[in-house]
């Protein structure tokens, strides 16, 4: 018997039971090599909408208790265990094929936001009407370059960080291209 799951800031088309969103932890789980913990998995299911954040959080406790994950606990990642990459394999076509794209395409996201936030820096300050954003960006050995931006609210604030954290590159190429006058190294338009 499936036992509904609550679905407060669930889209129409995440997930609506438990146990559907305990095969979406191990599907996700099993996908990557990085670690990721209870929080990054929460963020991500909260942020496109594919579960509830205590469903989310009561569908891993049970599948800690019941052996399918690990948790470390110096850093608190969690870990698949055999069982549950076989629930991954076995089961992950019982999920909307959006919900298994949504929670790659958000998991990759905040993955490679992770990776340059410790190359790349940013800094957030008040200031007298909003704020500073400085973005800086690292090849691995120098900054290469530092941009500091003027924003009214801390939710633009953090919306600059986070923009700017998910691909630095085409900041430093719009930057250049604009100083050197050269358009052709310029970041082609994103299409919608």
């Amino acid at each position: 018997m499936q036992q509904d799951a609550f679905t407060a800031g669930v889209q129409p088309d995440g997930l609506k039971n438990k146990s559907d969103i305990k095969v979406l932890v191990c599907f996700v789980l099993s996908h990557y090599s990085q670690p990721l913990t209870r929080k990054d998995l929460t963020d991500i299911f909260l942020d496109r909408g594919l579960a509830n954040y205590f469903e989310a959080n009561d569908a891993i406790s049970s599948l800690l208790k019941h052996n399918n994950l690990t948790e470390n606990p110096d850093d608190n990642s969690l870990h698949i265990t055999d069982s549950g990459r076989f629930i991954a394999d076995t089961l992950y076509d019982a999920l909307p094929v959006t919900v298994r794209e949504k929670s790659l395409d958000a998991t990759s996201k905040l993955l490679n936001r992770r990776h340059s936030s410790q190359l790349n820096k940013t800094r957030i300050d008040a200031c007298d009407k909003g704020y500073n954003v400085t973005c800086t960006i690292n090849d691995g050995t120098m900054d290469t370059m530092s941009v500091s931006v003027y924003v009214p609210t801390y939710n633009y604030a953090a919306l600059v960080r986070d923009r700017f954290l998910d691909d630095p590159e085409t900041l430093y190429r719009a930057v250049m291209a604009q100083l050197t006058d050269t358009p052709e190294i310029a970041p082609k338009q994103k299409k919608k």
